[in-house]
């Protein structure tokens, strides 16, 4: 019955299988060796039968093998299962067409428990407003899945480092990046004064600042082509020094939570090797 429904809503048209197999190498940009890798894991028969399955909820052939190629575990998954994942994601207002292109960007959706991707729907509405939530999950679908904390700290940093507004921050994608990509990038840049400071109340110097896709969504020879005097060997310095301040600051944070536990406990609770029961708390 959820097929039968699921189909509908999505105007299913079947294809052919015999064509799959024959046509599906020159509609994909997708390398041979990545094709053949996953027919020899899966078996020529499960592949077939993965990619009519998809193919009948109405993904087309290059969206199914996508998503097959990204989560190996899809072929595994009843059609009650992937019937339950559309959903969950239309039961937070998203329409079919956006449902099926957020499941192709990030098909590890379907791995998900539903409680938590409407928790994390809920958190970038709370972050960006209603609307812009909406955007940032259609434009970033990780930010479903990902931790929602990690997902703060890159909105943080956007608005408080870069003052980059936040309809800007949910329709540029660069929620997709890593937190750690994002700050290094950044800092990389305004250290070497290709990015300037902006000024918070007038805003001047932010359009003279590289765009987002130039910072964050280039190849690290791409980025660092648009400074002089740096080579990739000082990008990669700064890289590590970067990945080394986070740790740092990491090991801090939980060495500053592991006082507060300490600190909590409650004073009348005593030390055994002075005689007296040693209650200890329920975390």
């Amino acid at each position: 019955m959820l097929r039968k429904s699921f189909s509908h809503v999505l105007n299913v048209h079947k294809k052919s299988g015999n064509r799959w197999s024959k046509t599906i190498l020159a509609r994909l940009n997708t390398k041979p060796e990545e094709i053949e890798d996953m027919q020899n894991s899966l078996g020529q028969q499960v592949w077939e039968d993965s990619l009519r399955k998809f193919q009948d909820l109405g993904f087309s052939l290059k969206q199914t093998t996508k998503m097959l190629l990204d989560n190996p575990l899809l072929p595994s998954y009843q059609t009650d299962k992937l019937c339950h994942s559309f959903d969950v994601l239309k039961s937070v207002g998203f329409k079919t067409e956006e449902i099926k292109e957020v499941l192709v960007q990030e098909p590890k959706i379907f791995d998900r428990d539903p409680r938590i991707l409407k928790k994390n729907h809920l958190n970038l509405t709370k972050q960006l407003g209603d609307h812009q939530g909406r955007i940032a999950a259609l434009a970033a679908p990780n930010t479903l899945i990902d931790n929602s904390l990690i997902t703060n700290q890159k909105i943080d940093y956007c608005i408080m480092e870069m003052l980059i507004n936040k309809p800007t921050i949910a329709k540029s994608k660069i929620l997709k990046c890593p937190y750690i990509l994002i700050k290094t990038r950044h800092k990389f840049a305004y250290r070497s004064g290709f990015y300037k400071k902006i000024d918070p109340k007038n805003k001047e110097g932010l359009a003279n600042n590289p765009s987002i896709p130039d910072l964050f969504f280039s190849s690290d020879k791409i980025f660092l082509s648009q400074f002089k005097g740096f080579s990739l060997e000082d990008y990669v310095v700064f890289e590590e020094m970067m990945m080394s301040e986070e740790d740092s600051f990491n090991d801090e944070n939980e060495k500053a939570d592991d006082k507060d536990d300490q600190t909590d406990e409650d004073p009348d609770d005593e030390n055994v090797s002075k005689g007296k029961k040693n209650y200890s708390r329920r975390k």
